[in-house]
């Protein structure tokens, strides 16, 4: 072989071994270092974000805090769901708080219209609102139609409309009619009502006590349930109305957004602060009644955790006036499960008054003796 041949070869083989080299050593090597110096890049980019959030992370805390209420505040406007035996309720309290009657009305079942996930827990955070849509942590919505066939006089069906735009819970009424009958004086027609709900984390549902007589294992006493059970009164005629004016005990329940006084008050003589036995726990609380005879006297005795109060009664009978209202919203629990033990022989009559339709604060949940309830 020449000189000259072998020179090519050398040349060939520097080559070759440059071009591998470059290839299989430098190539790669820079492609690392590209990709390093990117991501230094991106994470520098996101050190600086994050630096600049820690710098207002109290301003962004707060304006977390402020979304989370808000969001709240919109909750609170709509239901846990559209349970039928609530909607019952509702219509009931309508007919009974206008000149307002429902011949009919359909409650078909409520669909979903709406999901509530991931893009809105990036508003509202993450302990609230959190999964992609369809996660346990998801908001459903949902919506359903009552369609009512009604009778009224004009005075009643303008109040309902104002009643249904002012119910705790936000509604929509999107069609009504309504012609006039000239022979009875009263307007007739229907009116279509949408209701909406909002289900998910921490939220409760509304119920309600229907009030439907339970039974009792005594037909002479009162029987658990039964809002008319107990003799025969003078109170019948009025249905407990004069109780209002004149009682031997008062249950106060206010609502819990109440700042001027507690949510719940039991007091034998309003006027006297010591005869109070009071709760602000926001919440359904246990309320003991006990009518007993001592020594040739009869006495009531009311008590609320470790709070209790006593009573002389000078009358013949106990006349008990609940003086409610209605629920701001689903954070307002305030209430009274009454347990009545009467061994003195008095009658006792209660009286309920402005008491939330669809969930009442007061319930008697227990008694024995005899008792009636006027509703």
């Amino acid at each position: 072989m020449s000189d000259t041949s072998k020179k090519a070869l050398i040349a060939l083989l520097g080559i070759a071994i440059i071009f591998l080299a470059y290839m299989y050593v430098f190539k790669p090597a820079k492609e690392d270092a590209d990709k390093l110096e990117t991501e230094c890049k991106d994470l520098q980019v996101r050190l600086d974000d994050l630096i600049q959030k820690e710098a207002q992370k109290e301003t962004l805390l707060a304006e977390t805090e402020e979304f989370k209420k808000q969001f709240n505040e919109v909750l609170n406007d709509y239901p846990a769901d559209l349970n039928q035996e609530v909607a019952v309720m509702f219509f009931k309290s309508i007919e009974e708080n206008n000149e307002f009657v429902n011949n009919t009305f359909s409650m078909p079942k409520e669909n979903e219209f709406y999901k509530l996930g991931a893009s809105a827990g990036a508003v509202v955070g993450t302990d609230a609102l959190s999964g992609a849509n369809g996660s346990k942590d998801a908001y459903s919505c949902t919506t359903t139609s009552y369609s009512i066939n009604y009778k009224g006089s004009y005075a009643g069906i303008k109040s309902v409309l104002e009643y249904v735009a002012n119910y705790k819970y936000r509604m929509a009424i999107p069609q009504i009619n309504i012609a006039y009958d000239r022979g009875t004086d009263t307007y007739q027609g229907t009116v279509l009502i949408n209701a909406y709900a909002i289900s998910g984390p921490d939220r409760t549902p509304d119920t309600v006590d229907p009030g439907v007589p339970a039974g009792t294992s005594n037909i002479f006493v009162a029987g658990d349930g039964s809002s008319s059970a107990g003799p025969s009164s003078k109170y019948d005629a009025d249905q407990g109305a004069a109780i209002v004016g004149s009682n031997n005990l008062v249950i106060m329940l206010n609502s819990a957004n109440s700042d001027l006084s507690s949510g719940v008050i039991v007091a034998s003589n309003v006027n006297k602060d010591d005869t109070y036995v009071t709760s602000n726990d926001n919440a359904r609380v246990a309320l003991n009644i006990s009518v007993y005879n001592a020594d040739g006297k009869n006495y009531v005795e009311y008590s609320v955790g470790t709070q209790k109060y006593t009573a002389e009664i000078l009358s013949s009978e106990v006349a008990i006036l609940v003086k409610s209202s209605a629920r701001v919203d689903s954070s307002d629990a305030n209430g009274v499960d009454v347990t009545v033990t009467n061994t003195s022989g008095l009658p006792v009559y209660f009286k309920v008054v402005d008491d939330d339709a669809t969930n009442p604060r007061y319930k008697l949940v227990g008694r024995s003796g005899v008792i009636k309830e006027y509703k």
